[in-house]
Parts: C-alpha cells; structure tokens; sequence
C-alpha cells in the first residue's frame, strides 16, 4: 500500500530527556490517523519532525514518493504537508494577510495585489468572517485556530497535521472543523490528528498509534477499540473514575459566593450564587459572554452589579482589587496570559508570592523552594528540576504548575478557563481531583468549559448563557451533558448561516503598515517647528538653512533604517556610528583624483560597510552572539581600523567633487532623495514581499516564524549586511557635508538611530516599524537641532527638546489608541 507519509525509526534526544525511541508510523491517504499520548509522550515531537520544524536525530521521513532524513519546513509545504499546531504558529506582529501569505507553498501565493481579495474569498466560502488586515496579535486564541486552519486548507495539503485543533474551539467551530475533514477525506487527503478528545477519535478517526514516553505502545484499527480501551493504552493503566465524587451540600445551607446583576459592554444582569464546596460551571455556545463574565469577576470590566463573598461585597474594579478580595483567576490561554514563559517552574510559583517567599524584600532561595515543593504537592507536576523553564513541560505539567500558584495563595475564589485545555486523559483526572479538593476547602470555584462532558461530571451547579445573560441555571441531578447542551442551543436564536464569526473586533494593519500615523505625527511636529522658529528667525525658512536641514536629515534617516532593520528581526547594532566614521574615512583617501577614481572610493566603501555587516551577521547567526555583544565588539573594531587609517582628520575632497555631490535639485538636495527613495524602498519590501513578511516575523516571535517557513537566522543575517551597506551610504553622505575623514565623526549617530526609531513608534521588540515614520523622525531631529541656533539655545537644549518630543511622539500614538478603545467599548455597550 502506498502512504502518503511515512515516519521510519525516528528517534530525537533533548537534554536529559529521550523524547522519541524508533518510533515508526504510517499515514494512508484518505484517512485519519489519530496519534494519542499522555502530555509529553512525543506527540507534537514527532509531528514536529514531519513538518521541519524539528530535526530529529535518526530515522527517515517519507513524503511525495521521496525518503528524506529531515525535513525542512518550507520544502514540507511544497510537498504537500499543511500542519495546524496546539499553538498557532502566526506571528503576532503579522496582519492576517500577511501570516497566511507565509503559511501558503509559493505555488499556491495569490499575486500581491490580489491577494486581500483572494483572502476575502477564500474566508467567505469557508463561513468565517475574519478580517484579512486585522493584527494577528489582536486575535482571540480561537480565532487564531482558525486563521490557521484555513490557512492550512488553502494550501489544498495531500497530508494535513491537525494537533489539538479542536482545543481552542467551541462545538460549533468543531462540526465545522469536522465539516472540512470530510471533504478533505473525499479528495484522498491523508489527516494525522493529535487529541487529548478520545469521543473525537472514535468519531473521526480510522487508525490509532499511542505513543508512551517517547514510544509506540499500541497501534490498530479504531473501531477495535472501545473508548476506555483507548484510554488505557495512553495512561498505561485503567482509570476507575474521571471525576471525583460530587459534594454533598444541603439544600437550606446559605450561599458563600454571590452575583446578583453583573453589567458590562458584553453581558447584561448575571446573577447565580455558590454555597460552600460547590463548584459553578459557565456555559453556553461561544460568544455568548460567559468568558467576559468569568474575566470580569477577575478584574477585568465590570460595570455595574454587585459580587458578595461570605456576605460582605467585594470590589472587582481592577485585577489588583480582585486579588486583594482573594480572587484568583486563570486564564485558558496559558502561553499569552497566564504563564511567564521565560522563567522557571519555581519563579512561577511564587511569583504571586513574593512577600511570603521574599520577607522584607531580601531573597530566600531556600523558602521560594520550600512554597513551591509545598504548592505542587499531590499534582505530579513532570519536571527533573524546579529550575527548568515552564515552556518547556507538557501542557498538563505547565496547568499543574498555575494551579499550584493559585493554591499558594490561599484563595477564596478560584476562577479557572478551560481548565484542562490540551491536557491529557491522566493529567485530567487529577486536574479534577484537585479542583474538587479546593472545593471541599472552602474555595469557591468556577469553572468555564466548551466540554458539556466536563460540566456534567465535574460541577454541582452549570449557569447556561445566551446573548450575554445566564439562560438557566442547572443544579443537582439536572446537571447533564443533554441538558446543558439543549440549554445552550435551544435557548439561542440562530440562523441558517453557517459563517463563523471573529470573537472579538481586532485591530487592523494600515495599508501604510504600522507607522503611517506616527509618520503623519512626526511631520506635523515638525512643521510646528519650524513656524514656530520662524517666528523668532525668518532666516530658518532661507533657501541655504533649509538645504542644509534637508541634507543633514538624510544622514539621520539613513541610520535609522539601518537601525530599524537589525531592531525588526529582534536585535540592536551598536556598529552602526562607528561604519559610518569608516565610510567617511574611507573615501576620503579619494577625494582628490578625479570622478572615476572618487567613484572607486564609494564602492570600497560600500564594501567595508558590507563586510561590517557580513561579521555581525555571522557572530549573531553563527557563533550565537547576542547582538548587542557582537555589535559591540565589532564596533569597537571597526572604530580601531578608522583611526590606523586616519590618525587625524584629513583627505579633504577637491571642490568639483564637493559641488557634484552637494547638487541641489528644485531646492532640495541630491542626497535626501537618495534617503527618501531608499527609505521608500524599505518600505515597500518590509510591508508587500515575502522577504518583508520574513523580517517582521523573525522579531515577532522566532519559534512561531519558524515554525512558518522562515529562516530566522537567515533574515538576521540579511538585516546586519542591510544595516552596514545603509550606514556606509550615511557615511558617504556626511562626508559630502563635511569634506574629510574624520575617525571620531559619526560616533553619536548610533544612539540617534535608536532615537530615530524609538520616535517613529518601532517596537524595541521587534516584529514592526515603518520605514516612512523614520524618515519622518530623521526630519524632524534635525529640525530640533537646526532650530537651536536660530533660538539662541544652548546645547544642552538640544537635548531638552529631544526629550520633550521623543514623549510627544510616544504618547500621541497611546491617546489615539487609548481614545479608539474607548470608542469600541461604547460601541460593543450600544
């Protein structure tokens, strides 16, 4: 029989962990190959290796009729493989335009200019109303599912990984997943599915490989198996019960827990009440407000209504007030929201913590471990250490771990969302015990879940909600899957429309990218200047002032978008002042031959800027220096071989070639329309090529961008060349303004570049920027330094005023944003 793909003998070590040993498995075209396996089992290793975004260390991947030791991601893609992760693999810095572009094989990109339409098109016959030029990073994690499942579809896959699609989704969005697998089936498409959802297996599934610590265990034919046979093959044992017994409360016992008339923008007087030892369940088709609700009894938007605990009302009007009340909340979204996902287990246990594991603010190493072995206790969190970092366990230790955190603080309301999101079989059974056992402590819990199974089993009273207001509220033996289910549909009026709707409003990319605003703000600034410095001096508009600025300018705009390229992919250049004082020192060896010879001076110059950029690429890219280091070091560097080669100041040019280079054009100079075209050029290939959508992704978050076919290191290493050739263009420029070599010049450019970009609204980040907005800035710090002479102002001023405008320039932007909020928020409570 021939397989669509094959995975033979793979095997991948991590440090101290075998996370796959001589797995082998077959995937046949139009079928479902469900792969299944407690958390950190090897799963979403081994899908991992098929897609190219992990290398394994042995075995073969057969794809397309080809064997192949590993695979990369993009030639994954021209094969024919689609794969949608547990965690969407979009770039946050990306519009959706943008991320689906990258997701897509190059044989399947629409042309640039079609490609909104086509998106459009492509949404609308799938029933989902997302909007192409919304921010990624403005999407709800189930919206995101669906971007890149869609995204997956569209590349019409002869192989599709789907690993836990469904997590982040709602029943509604699950009939319609199931929907396109269906059709994908008809077309002889092969699906390899990861779930921790046994009745999802048994409905769409045909084959079955269980993988148990890095293993195969068992493999067959789905409908041998029954569902708690299944079940036993992943936990390596039966499991008597899934939830624990219910409480036993008595009916005339008074509520400890009270909502009575919750308001806000997406939900109307909510009330339900708890009493002590119950655990309360929110649910409801998606989109109904329950999950507003359940954030804003955190803290986060409550309106109008009161909350009583124990009888006493408590204030949620922010998220500190709510903690103060002792109300903890958990976001479902544990990588965006809830984790900190560069620190340790220990760090974040304690993190909340930090007056009982810090006493009088003074580190106790000792004390954080003795809190964090006494707040995991009984959860069998699967670590080696408590030093190792979060992101690296399953996702049922990383839930184990917030629950800890959540138990060190003693709460007296435990809000949990989704609690056992992308946890397996296992882990859920102890999820669950120990939920019930924070119940039985006098915690209130409640619980919001898509899963009516989970609702039935684990909680004493379900609140039903539709359209922003609690239905029903279902209590005792009332509380089953078939009722919280019918409560949810039938109370919800909806139409014959299958078109999945976004969940929230995002906010979308400007065409412009993201500084087309801030540009606008910047020149404004500018031109406010300059009339307000004409008012003092009219000789500041006079011909030779304004060409001067103008020329002064484009030295300043150049090294800002060489700053601004090494600061998208997510590092910094401290080269960039020193290569523009060797440009100048460089050419200035030529100055006095004749225009050929003045024209070799350029190029080697350009080419020592190139070669600057070519060694910081490498110590980034290759020797795995931080940028700042390496950039340091070849500063530093580059600075020594200056002044070896121009002790002094010196190499004036003749005076033909200054007037050549010093041309004037319509009253404005030469050089600037080289900096305005080049920074429109930058523009157009960060905001409208595939290299662009890789520059921005590579910042915006490495893992994810790889994980979409980008070649982080590559785009970093393209950055530092970019940014060495555009300093050697400034150095060029400022040495037609000064007319020698100067070793020392050019040494304050470094922090006005990072000036020049931190103006123009780039993140320091990574991930975006605007080429305009820093020309922009580059205009309107030399108007500040211009205008100084001419208001008879100090030097030090300049650094006033910089100052005054760098916090203009930062808030403008926030009080629109904040101002555009505001707005929505009145137009979701209308």
């Amino acid at each position: 029989m021939d397989f669509a793909l094959t995975l033979s003998g793979i095997t991948k070590t991590y440090p101290g962990v075998r996370a796959l040993d001589d797995v082998s498995v077959a995937v046949a075209p139009g079928k479902v190959h469900a792969i299944l396996g407690e958390n950190g089992a090897g799963k979403s290793t081994l899908v991992g290796i098929a897609a190219g975004s992990v290398v394994p260390d042995s075995g073969t991947i057969g794809l397309a009729g080809e064997e192949l030791p590993r695979m990369h991601t993009r030639d994954a893609r021209e094969r024919g493989l689609a794969i949608v992760y547990q965690t969407p693999a979009l770039a946050p810095a990306l519009s959706v335009l943008d991320a689906v572009m990258l997701l897509l094989p190059e044989s399947r990109r629409p042309a640039q200019r079609a490609a909104s339409a086509w998106l459009s098109s492509h949404f609308s016959e799938l029933g989902l109303r997302v909007d192409p030029a919304a921010l990624v990073s403005s999407l709800s994690l189930r919206d995101a599912h669906l971007v890149e499942i869609a995204a997956a579809l569209a590349s019409k896959p002869s192989v599709l990984v789907l690993d836990e699609p469904t997590e982040a989704l709602g029943p509604e969005e699950t009939r319609w997943l199931f929907d396109r697998i269906a059709e994908l089936l008809a077309d002889g498409t092969a699906i390899v599915y990861i779930t921790h959802r046994i009745p999802e297996v048994v409905e769409i599934a045909h084959d079955l490989t269980v993988l148990r610590d890095g293993r195969v265990v068992g493999r067959g034919v789905v409908s041998d198996y029954t569902e708690d046979e299944i079940v036993e093959l992943i936990v390596g044992r039966s499991l008597e019960t899934t939830f624990p017994d219910k409480a036993a409360v008595d009916d005339g016992v008074a509520p400890v827990f009270s909502v009575a008339n919750l308001t806000s923008a997406a939900f109307t007087d909510v009330s339900f009440e708890a009493r002590p030892g119950e655990i309360i369940g929110l649910a409801g088709v998606e989109g109904n407000g329950q999950r507003e609700v359940l954030r804003a009894l955190g803290g986060h938007g409550v309106r109008s209504g009161t909350v009583s605990l124990a009888g006493d009302e408590i204030s949620l009007k922010n998220p500190r007030a709510a903690k103060r009340a002792g109300v903890v909340y958990l976001p479902g979204d544990r990588i965006g929201e809830a984790m900190f996902g560069k620190m340790t287990i220990r760090e974040n246990v304690v993190a909340p913590s930090l007056r009982e594991a810090m006493p009088f603010g003074v580190i106790n190493r000792g004390q954080e471990y003795r809190l964090t072995r006494q707040a995991i206790a009984g959860l069998a969190v699967k670590t080696p250490t408590l030093e190792t970092s979060i992101v690296s366990l399953s996702g049922g230790s990383q839930q184990k771990v917030l629950l800890a955190r959540a138990r060190l603080g003693a709460p007296r309301v435990l809000l949990v969302e989704d609690p056992t999101q992308g946890v397996d079989a296992g882990a859920r059974v102890e999820i669950y015990a120990f939920l019930r056992e924070m119940a039985a402590q006098g915690t209130v819990v409640v619980v919001l879940s898509t899963d009516a199974v989970e609702l039935e089993g684990l909680c004493d009273r379900v609140a039903v909600f539709s359209r922003g207001r609690v239905q029903t509220v279902l209590d005792g033996s009332k509380v089953t899957e078939r009722a919280i289910t019918g409560a949810a549909v039938l109370s919800t009026d909806t139409s014959e429309s299958t078109t999945i709707t976004a969940a929230t409003a995002p906010r979308r990319r400007s065409p412009l990218g993201p500084g087309g605003t801030q540009a606008t703000v910047l020149l404004a600034l500018a031109l406010t200047l300059s009339l307000a410095t004409t008012l003092v001096s009219s000789a500041f508009l006079s011909p030779l002032n304004l060409s001067q600025l103008l020329a002064a300018s484009s030295v300043i705009i150049l090294v800002g978008l060489a700053q601004l390229l090494v600061v998208m992919t997510g590092g910094i250049d401290l080269s960039i002042g020193s290569v523009v004082a060797l440009s100048t020192v460089v050419v200035s060896f030529f100055g006095q031959g004749g225009p050929g010879l003045f024209a070799l001076g350029i190029v080697l110059a350009l080419v020592a800027g190139l070669v600057v950029g070519v060694v910081n690429g490498l110590l980034v890219t290759r020797l795995g220096l931080p940028p700042v280091i390496a950039t340091l070091v070849t500063s530093i560097a580059v600075v020594g071989v200056a002044q070896v080669l121009r002790p002094a100041p010196g190499g004036s040019a003749t005076g033909d070639i200054m007037s050549a280079i010093g041309t004037v054009i319509a009253g404005v100079p030469v050089v600037l329309m080289v900096a305005v075209v080049l920074a429109v050029g930058l523009w157009y290939v960060i905001e409208r090529t595939t290299l662009g959508r890789g520059l921005r992704a590579a910042g915006s978050d490495p893992v994810k961008a790889n994980r979409m076919g980008v070649n982080v290191d590559r785009m970093r290493f393209y950055a530092a060349v970019a940014a060495g050739v555009l300093a050697a263009i400034a150095g060029l420029i400022l040495y037609t303004r000064t007319g020698i070599g100067d070793a020392n010049t050019g040494q304050a450019l470094t922090l006005t570049s990072v000036t020049a970009i931190v103006i123009a609204g780039a993140s320091i980040f990574g991930g975006s920027g605007s080429a305009i907005a820093v020309a922009a800035a580059g205009l309107l710090l030399q108007t500040i330094t211009s205008a100084l002479s001419f208001l008879s102002l100090g030097l030090s001023w300049q650094y006033w005023l910089q100052g005054v405008f760098v916090i203009l320039a930062a808030l403008i932007p926030i009080i629109v944003a904040w101002r555009r909020r505001r707005a929505d928020a009145r137009s979701a409570a209308g």
